[in-house]
């Protein structure tokens, strides 16, 4: 137990308030717990800048994918009620469940699912912002292409933690918001929790999702994401996320009675695959970082923590408990700024009576450094780019629609001698590079380069596909052009 524990938060606000003005942050939201006590629990800025409205603990945030931790949670109870086991193929509960990789498809396990190692990278951009329902993204499934083998390395994926939303609802025969909300909301006290966020806006004290452009923090719309719900759809608070929290750091427990088995506890708060080191940012005081199910692990300055962040557009959360100190923190902020995790971080230096780490220069030396290598990127590329050449077709002749089997439809458009494909809610812009190929611009910010695109012609001269890079990893998504009516 840390003595004065609260006292050594006496300048956090200071801190906080300083720190959302440096970098224009909307608001902030803050919980930290110590032995079984919330110490401390404040909400900063505010919920909305169009009107001001102050947030208090009470104010409702998308909690991104802090959510993975219910989900594993949600079959940690089923394990628990002798429906499933974590080592047994998911076949077994769900034998419609296909992947490309046949090994894949056969041995895949809950256990699989919930430490990320199913062998597919993210794929995020083939349901962000998508208008498929659950099932579709399903079904579709069994057409991305993996970029390492089954069980050869940890790959972040949420589509994954969907599926453990459908083993959920096939083995208990209620949608995975029903069963969650049951067994583990109600259960816990969180009546104002949801699971998305149309919900959310129709509640009195929510915050609005922002973004940060020129020193400015202006609002955005809300992401709706109900279709991977299972990976990162819930909106919760301060009040109902330390009740959460404290189930994992008391061993399982709720207001004294065993809520989760201690061993499946465990089996979330273990080691399961080792996380690799993002080049370029290793740091000393981060050591020996894995993922269990459904929560992240690693030593933070010699001290155990079991960790996960979440982010929405508009909002990133950071949930963290270090059970060696018995500490809990919360924190969210409604801007899509990484100050939710550095001030956690700044709690655990305050707490373990550390000098002060400035994380935030950090994270913000390492931002410059990723756009500084785009840029160097570019301009080895713009040297490839073979001059003086044009497209072999008019404009128009690209234009019309594309359909992949598991991104499904994409729209090529013509505006002002522009080429413009439209891919779910985002549109990028074809910049001609060379011949028939293209570079796409988009709005992922700076951070991001530019993405390569080719069309591809066909036996008779007509234009027959289209391919962009939208996964790192493995070949170009390839959309296969619909022909029109009149060709």
């Amino acid at each position: 137990m840390i003595e004065n524990a609260a006292e050594r938060l006496e300048n956090l606000d200071a801190y906080i308030e300083a720190e959302m003005e440096k970098w224009h942050v909307a608001g902030l939201s803050v919980a930290v717990i110590h032995a079984g006590d919330v110490i401390y629990s404040k909400g900063f800025g505010v919920r909305d800048v169009d009107n001001q409205q102050a947030i208090t603990p009470e104010t409702i945030f998308a909690i991104g994918s802090c959510t993975k931790a219910f989900t594993s949670m949600a079959l940690a109870l089923l394990v628990d009620d002798g429906k499933l086991e974590w080592d047994k193929p998911i076949q077994h509960y769900l034998p419609e469940f296909r992947l490309s990789d046949t090994v894949a498809t056969t041995q895949m396990t809950a256990r699989d699912l919930m430490c990320h190692r199913s062998g597919l990278p993210r794929h995020d951009l083939m349901w962000y912002k998508s208008s498929f329902s659950r099932q579709e993204l399903f079904e579709r499934l069994q057409h991305l292409e993996p970029s390492y083998p089954f069980r050869y390395i940890f790959q972040y994926q949420n589509l994954m933690y969907m599926v453990g939303g459908c083993l959920v609802e096939a083995i208990t025969g209620k949608s995975f918001e029903a069963f969650v909300q049951e067994r583990i909301l109600d259960k816990l006290g969180m009546p104002e929790s949801n699971f998305s966020v149309t919900e959310s806006e129709k509640a009195e004290n929510v915050a609005y999702p922002h973004e940060i452009k020129e020193d400015k923090s202006s609002r955005i719309p809300f992401c709706n994401i109900d279709s991977i719900a299972p990976a990162g759809s819930i909106n919760s608070n301060l009040p109902e996320m330390i009740s959460w929290l404290k189930v994992h750091m008391n061993g399982g427990k709720h207001n004294e009675e065993q809520f989760v088995s201690a061993d499946n506890l465990k089996q979330m708060h273990t080691p399961h695959v080792t996380v690799p080191p993002v080049p370029g940012a290793e740091f000393d005081e981060i050591q020996f970082s894995s993922y269990g199910l459904g929560w992240g692990l690693q030593t933070y300055r010699g001290y155990t923590r079991v960790r996960h962040t979440g982010g929405i557009d508009g909002f990133i959360t950071d949930v963290s408990f270090s059970p060696q100190e018995d500490i809990g923190v919360i924190v969210f902020n409604n801007s899509g700024d990484s100050l939710s995790i550095t001030v956690g971080m700044h709690i655990y230096d305050c707490l373990l009576g550390l000098e002060p780490i400035d994380w935030r220069e950090r994270l913000e030396s390492l931002n410059d450094e990723g756009k500084e290598m785009v840029k160097k990127a570019q301009e080895k590329l713009a040297e490839t780019r073979k001059p003086d050449t044009q497209p072999s077709h008019d404009l128009e002749a690209y234009t019309g629609d594309y359909e992949n089997p598991g991104y499904g439809q994409l729209k090529i458009t013509l505006n002002d001698d522009c080429l413009i494909a439209k891919y779910n809610s985002n549109d990028f812009k074809l910049v001609h590079f060379h011949y028939d190929h293209f570079q796409a611009e988009h709005d992922f910010g700076d951070a991001t380069p530019t993405i390569p695109a080719s069309f591809e012609i066909g036996m008779d001269g007509k234009i027959a596909s289209f391919s962009m890079q939208l996964q790192g990893g493995v070949k170009p998504i390839v959309f296969t052009k619909i022909p029109k009516d009149s060709e």
